[in-house]
């Protein structure tokens, strides 16, 4: 069989290791973002993108995929098949295993060698510069968490120092990543911008004018598409006006990372201004008319009723398409996840999206012209992945809830509980 053959009839098979490369703050490499972040295929600390394209454990991720073997690193996709609509492998192979991509795949050699490294999809996250210290995130991915993830894990500045719990960027120097990228910039077709908080990091907008100096802003003949999850908090950085460059591209795709609203979205993402947020949000739609926007909450079980709410809100008052709310189903920590609170309290959460699913259906006609099958899908596949664990009358990993979360809240000087009422009855349950 032709490695095109195997592709097609393997249920492991991903794209993304023929046309793409992810690259964490800290400069691991993997062949996407949701692979396992105790795993890597190589590092731009010690080895160049174009050197990790072909090393043994590329090279052996392809042969696996192509050979119906489940790779340990690609589980998040492994352990949902079967569970959701589409996992991330699935999408993935919908956007980009089609015919345009059936010769790079044919290329590959008997040892997983791919002889052209030709990035069609380009994901960089420059540095873990960030304004916000988000409950679920780290010093991993935000400076604004690291004093408080020492204060919170007793540690001392040396001991960060040892870590990548400090201010890090991907390559060996600052501009070795963008010096990468550069040469993939004439032919790439897409390219994901992250974080840290990408519009805070000045590489994403020399990539931008560098696009444009080139001419490559999408066109039908030659496409580009252009991503951000972005916490959506500027819109400038100095002389850059984020909004002037988006102007001049074909297809700007902004995801928004909110994963709560007004006051809630304040705590849960600390250092959220929900004002500003509501402000470039209207400016968006009054300046920049043509960039798709989408929200992109990470569901937990701390939020799922907000999002139900948030949903609704901004469907009225029409900031997004009933189909431009993207849930991200949160796995960690642990202690947040949906599939770790009792089933007493899933059949609750389970109910409120049901009502949520129950307000779309009624909307159907001139309110909503086109119904929002993937929206729904994601509510779906919320509460098959928050069943897909039997937790019965346990709260697992309750621990670390009332361990991290009250230290958190006594270093904030915040209250959970105050903030959060609609989990009186967990309180209750821990005895809090």
């Amino acid at each position: 069989m032709t490695p095109l053959e195997k592709a097609k009839t393997s249920k492991t098979f991903c794209i993304y290791p023929w046309i793409h490369q992810y690259i964490g703050p800290p400069g691991d490499v993997k062949p996407c973002c949701n692979y396992l972040q105790n795993e890597q295929i190589g590092s731009m600390k010690e080895n160049t993108l174009e050197e990790i394209w072909n090393n043994d454990a590329t090279k052996q991720m392809r042969l696996d995929m192509l050979n119906g073997v489940a790779v340990s690193g690609c589980a998040i996709c492994n352990v949902r098949q079967g569970i959701v609509h589409k996992t991330y492998r699935d999408e993935a192979n919908d956007n980009f295993f089609t015919e345009d991509t059936h010769d790079i795949i044919n290329n590959t050699l008997n040892d997983g060698t791919l002889p052209e490294h030709k990035l069609q999809y380009m994901d960089a996250r420059w540095n873990n510069l960030c304004n916000l210290k988000c409950r679920t995130c780290g010093p991993r991915f935000s400076t604004s968490w690291i004093d408080e993830h020492a204060k919170l894990y007793n540690l001392t500045k040396e001991d960060c120092l040892k870590t990548e719990n400090v201010f890090t960027f991907s390559g060996k120097y600052e501009d070795q990543l963008f010096e990468e990228m550069e040469k993939h910039l004439p032919y790439v077709k897409r390219i994901y911008f992250a974080g840290g908080e990408p519009l805070m990091q000045k590489d994403h907008y020399k990539v931008l004018e560098k696009l444009i100096h080139l001419g490559h802003t999408g066109t039908d003949e030659k496409p580009l598409s252009i991503h951000y999850n972005t916490n959506f908090s500027q819109l400038k950085l100095g002389k850059y006006q984020a909004i002037d460059l988006w102007k001049q591209f074909k297809d700007i795709n902004i995801h928004a990372s909110l994963d709560a609203s007004h006051d809630k979205a304040e705590y849960w993402r600390k250092g959220t201004d929900w004002d500003i947020v509501v402000e470039n949000r209207e400016r968006l739609i009054r300046e920049c008319p043509n960039v798709n926007f989408k929200i992109s909450f990470t569901l937990s079980w701390v939020n799922a009723y907000n999002m139900c709410n948030f949903y609704k809100e901004w469907i009225i008052k029409e900031y997004i398409k009933p189909d431009h709310f993207m849930i991200n189903l949160l796995d960690v920590p642990k202690h947040y996840c949906l599939k770790s609170i009792p089933t007493w309290k899933k059949n609750k959460i389970r109910k409120e999206f049901m009502d949520l699913i129950s307000w779309i259906d009624k909307r159907k006609g001139p309110l909503q012209p086109i119904y929002p099958v993937h929206m729904i899908n994601k509510i779906t596949d919320a509460i098959a992945f928050m069943y897909s664990v039997d937790s019965g009358d346990e709260f697992l990993h309750k621990e670390d809830l009332l361990k991290i979360q009250s230290k958190l809240d006594f270093i904030r000087n915040e209250n959970f509980w105050e903030m959060f009422p609609e989990h009186v009855d967990i309180k209750e349950f821990l005895n809090v």
